[in-house]
C-alpha cells in the first residue's frame, strides 16, 4: 500500500487533533519514503472524514495511490466503496465510535478493537501507535520524534489522563525537548502565561485556544498554512506583517500571528452574536426554562463553528445548561450543548441521552454536539423544567480535597506535595482543590499587579494567594483597612531567581468581616 514513489493524499480534519494527526503521519511517510509525492486536503467547513471531499477525490482518483484519513473516516462506508471502485485504497486511523463495518477500507480504530483496552486514545495517539508499528516493520525509530505533536493532539481533544497510556504520552511529549518548530513557536508566544509550568493544563489553556480560533474563523489559506507550518515551520516566506512589505519571515512566525489575530476576530464575532442572542432570549423569554435552548435561523450570520463557544457563553451568563441549535432541511435541530461546571448536574450529556428524545449526543459530559427532531423541542423543555428544578445552577459547588484554616502549619507542605505531581493533572485527573478559611488580611498584605492591573496578590503566613481578572475584588477592597477571606483554589509553587514561593491560584472567594477606613 505504501509505495516509495507513490502519490499519497492525507485528509486533514479541522481540529487540533486532526491537524496534529495529519502532520505526524505526513512527516513520518515523507521520512520513510522521501521520494513519495504527498498532498493534503482540508475541509472547507466543520466536516469530518471523506463526505465533503469525495467528488474531488473521484476526479483525481487515477493519479492517487493511497488516501490516508487520520482522526476520522471509520463510518464513511459509502465513500470507501466509491473509491474502491475507482481503484484507490483508503486507510483510516481513527478513534471515533464505529457504526458500520466497512469492507472497502482498512480501518485502524481503538474503539473497534477488543484487544486494545485504551478507548481514550485520540486520533494523534492512534497515528503514533501506527507509526510505532511501522518502526518495527521497517527497522527504524522515527515515531518518537513526533511525540510532542501527539501530546498536543491528546490534550486538545481532552484525552483522559487517568489512562496510563495517555498520561505517559503527554508526559513524554512535553518533557522531551520540543522538536516541532510551530509548537515551540506557540510556546514562545505564550511563555509569560505558561511560565515554567508546561503541562496538560497550561497547553489546554494557552496553546489550544489559539489554534482553535484560526480553525474556526480563519480563511482556507490560513488553515492550509497552519498545516504547512506544522510540517515545515522554519520555511521562509514573504512577510505579511504590517510595515514589513518586501521582507521575509518564518512560516511558523506568520501562522502564530494569524492565530492571535483570528482569536481577536473570533471574540469580536462572538460578542456581536451574544448581543443578538441576548435580545432573542429576553424577547421570547427563553430563560424561563431550566434548560436554555437557543435556535439560530437564516438571519443569524454566526459562523457555525462558534456554536460551542456561544453555548458556553450563554450557559455562563444565564446560569443554565444551554443548547445552541440550527434546524436543517430534514427537520433536525443540530448544534452544541454546554453544561454548568461545578454544578450538581455533572453529566448533562448523560441526562439528555436518557430522555430518549435525541438522535445523538456525542462528546464530553458537559460539552458535546447534539441532534434532536425540531418538533420534539417542546417535549424536551417540558421534561427539563420538571427534572432540573432540583438544581440550583446559580450556586457553585466545589469538591474540596483539603480544607484548612489560614494559620494551620501544614498548608505549605500540602502545596509542595500537590505541586510535585503537576505533570499528571488534566482531563479526568483533576488538580486537587484546597479551601482556606480565616485569612485575615490588612492593606500591607495586598499587591495589585499585572499588565492590566487586574491581578491581586495577597501574602499571608508566607503563602501567596493569587486572584486573576480580579476587578470585582479590587472594587471590594477599596476603602477597607482589613478583611477576612475564605478561598478555594489550586496549589502552585512559583520559582523565580532560585526562590520558591508556595501559592494558591484562587478559583473563588468570599469576603466577610470587613473593616472600613473612616
Amino acid at each position: 500500500m505504501l509505495q516509495k514513489n507513490g502519490h499519497i493524499v492525507v485528509i486533514c480534519d479541522c481540529d487540533v487533533d486532526g491537524m496534529t494527526s495529519a502532520s505526524v503521519i505526513w512527516m513520518y511517510i515523507k521520512r520513510l519514503y522521501p521520494e513519495a509525492r504527498l498532498d493534503f486536503k482540508i475541509h472547507t467547513a466543520k466536516q469530518h472524514g471523506l463526505s465533503d471531499l469525495i467528488d474531488g477525490l473521484i476526479e483525481e482518483s487515477e493519479d492517487i495511490d493511497l488516501i490516508v484519513v487520520p482522526d476520522a473516516g471509520s463510518n464513511d462506508e459509502e465513500q470507501h466503496t466509491v473509491l474502491h471502485d475507482c481503484g484507490v485504497p483508503v486507510l483510516c486511523l481513527d478513534h471515533h465510535e464505529v457504526d458500520v463495518q466497512s469492507k472497502n477500507a482498512i480501518i485502524i480504530n481503538n474503539q473497534s478493537s477488543p484487544n486494545y483496552k485504551n478507548k481514550q486514545l485520540t486520533g494523534a495517539g492512534v497515528v503514533y501507535q501506527f507509526c510505532r508499528y511501522l518502526d518495527s516493520l521497517y527497522g527504524v525509530n522515527y515515531a518518537d520524534d513526533y511525540i510532542d505533536l501527539v501530546a498536543l493532539g491528546l490534550i486538545s481533544d481532552m484525552a483522559q489522563m487517568v489512562e496510563p497510556e495517555i498520561a505517559y504520552l503527554v508526559k513524554q511529549g512535553l518533557e522531551k525537548p520540543i522538536k516541532n518548530f510551530l509548537f515551540q513557536s506557540f510556546l514562545d508566544k505564550q511563555s509569560y502565561s505558561i511560565g515554567a509550568r508546561m503541562n496538560y493544563i497550561s497547553i489546554a489553556f494557552y496553546v489550544t485556544p489559539l489554534i482553535n480560533a484560526l480553525i474556526r474563523v480563519g480563511t482556507m489559506e490560513e488553515k492550509e498554512n497552519l498545516f504547512l507550518a506544522f510540517i515545515d515551520g522554519e520555511k521562509i516566506v514573504p512577510s505579511t506583517k504590517r510595515g514589513e512589505k518586501g521582507m521575509s519571515e518564518k512560516l511558523a512566525t506568520q501562522v502564530v500571528r494569524n492565530c492571535v489575530n483570528a482569536r481577536a476576530r473570533q471574540n469580536k464575532e462572538l460578542e456581536c452574536a451574544l448581543e443578538q442572542i441576548d435580545f432573542r432570549i429576553q424577547d421570547q423569554e427563553l430563560d424561563k426554562h431550566n434548560l436554555l435552548v437557543v435556535e439560530l435561523n437564516d438571519e443569524d450570520c454566526l459562523n457555525p463553528t462558534l456554536n460551542g463557544l456561544l453555548a458556553m457563553k450563554c450557559a455562563a451568563r444565564y446560569q443554565k445548561p444551554t443548547l445552541v441549535l440550527r434546524e436543517n432541511d430534514e427537520g433536525y435541530s443540530r448544534g452544541s450543548a454546554r453544561g454548568i461546571n461545578n454544578s450538581k448536574l455533572e453529566d448533562l450529556k448523560g441526562y439528555l441521552t436518557e430522555l430518549g428524545l435525541f438522535e445523538y449526543c456525542q462528546g464530553h459530559s458537559q460539552a458535546f454536539g447534539s441532534s434532536i427532531k425540531h418538533n420534539l423541542i417542546p417535549d424536551l423543555l417540558a421534561r427539563a423544567d420538571k427534572d432540573l428544578a432540583q438544581y440550583n445552577f446559580g450556586t457553585t459547588y466545589y469538591k474540596v480535597n483539603f480544607e484548612r484554616k489560614a494559620f494551620d502549619s501544614d498548608i505549605e507542605d500540602i502545596i509542595y506535595d500537590i505541586d510535585k505531581y503537576h505533570s499528571i493533572y488534566g482531563q479526568g485527573c483533576q488538580e486537587p482543590i484546597i479551601a482556606i478559611t480565616n485569612i485575615d488580611v490588612e492593606k500591607k498584605d495586598i499587591q495589585i499587579m499585572g499588565k492590566n492591573k487586574d491581578t491581586v496578590k495577597i501574602t499571608q503566613n508566607d503563602i501567596a494567594y493569587m486572584f486573576f481578572r480580579a476587578g470585582a475584588l479590587i472594587e471590594q477592597i477599596e476603602g477597607l483597612s482589613s478583611m477576612r477571606l475564605e478561598v478555594v483554589g489550586r496549589a502552585n509553587v512559583n520559582e523565580w531567581g532560585g526562590q520558591y514561593t508556595p501559592q494558591i491560584f484562587v478559583d473563588d472567594y468570599n469576603v466577610y468581616d470587613n473593616r472600613l477606613i473612616f
